[in-house]
């Protein structure tokens, strides 16, 4: 059979189908196992039945633990009380890479999870982080290319500072010294009149020695320039880019949002509503 995704096999709801993905929970009995299964689409729980499938499935269920990878085939019906409202009883199963003491479980630290994040990224919630990173990403690419403007990538290795000295990582660039990108604003204060509208978003770099949430040592950064703009239009294609970013979010990655614990109907009010201009000043007090 063809190998569905979880999402499509739940979309076609009834029948035989076949799915494939990794380990997400695992429970059983001496009769019964319970495996919910995991794709970048969804999760879904499988039930095998010690009385209704070979020895050799049998025991290859018995031995699944999280992150085990996996295909199985067996019959979908819609069931309320699985996690995601479907269930596959498992005809036939087929273990591909075994997983040996899955390191995460329930309650870990925030600092053991950063030492496991390439295994952390698996989790339902940074699943859902990526997704809504990677429509954000496009989203910026369409804003801008949908009104004209040309990407236009600067170079990582810069020959001097853009925002200040003392936030430079310096790098040795065989017999010289270079530093990594602080903003693609000087390339683009050249590009421009060339190009007149260009964008870009890539990867920026800042030393700047802090944990806080508001200073990060590498971060992708969207940056735009224009000939013939003025302050008033560079403004509004900030709450434009916004309002039309998180429109895209809505369109796309509901399910995401919903895994993410984010209020929905919020954000629709924030992709709809003028956004006012006030000043300094007045951000200030408001602050």
């Amino acid at each position: 059979m063809k190998f569905l995704s979880i999402q499509a096999a739940m979309d076609k709801g009834s029948g035989k189908v076949a799915v494939r993905g990794w380990c997400h929970r695992e429970r059983g009995s001496n009769k019964m196992k319970f495996i919910v299964l995991r794709d970048s689409t969804n999760i879904l729980q499988c039930v095998v039945e010690k009385s209704s499938v070979s020895e050799q499935v049998w025991n290859d269920a018995v031995k699944i633990q999280v992150e085990t990878s996996l295909e199985m085939t067996g019959e979908i019906k819609k069931d309320d009380r699985a996690p995601s409202g479907y269930e596959i009883f498992v005809e036939d199963l087929k273990v591909i890479g075994d997983s040996d003491t899955y390191p995460i479980t329930r309650d870990q630290s925030p600092e053991f999870l950063l030492d496991k994040r390439h295994l952390w990224i698996r989790s339902r919630k940074l699943t859902a982080v990526n997704k809504i990173r990677s429509t954000v990403t496009g989203a910026i690419h369409e804003f801008f290319r949908e009104r004209g403007y040309h990407e236009f990538t600067p170079p990582i290795f810069t020959p001097s500072a853009c925002e200040g000295g003392s936030t430079l990582f310096e790098v040795k660039y065989f017999d010289e010294k270079v530093y990594l990108t602080q903003s693609w604003q000087l390339y683009a204060e050249a590009a421009v009149f060339s190009l007149e509208k260009i964008y870009d978003i890539s990867p920026t770099f800042r030393a700047e020695r802090s944990k806080t949430s508001r200073h990060l040592t590498e971060f992708w950064m969207a940056e735009m320039e224009a000939a013939w703009m003025d302050l008033s239009e560079v403004v509004q294609i900030g709450k434009d880019e916004v309002r039309f970013i998180v429109k895209k979010v809505l369109e796309n990655n509901e399910a995401e949002l919903k895994i993410l614990g984010q209020d929905i109907e919020k954000l629709k009010k924030i992709a709809e509503k003028d956004f006012p201009t006030i000043t300094y000043t007045e951000a200030l007090n408001i602050l």
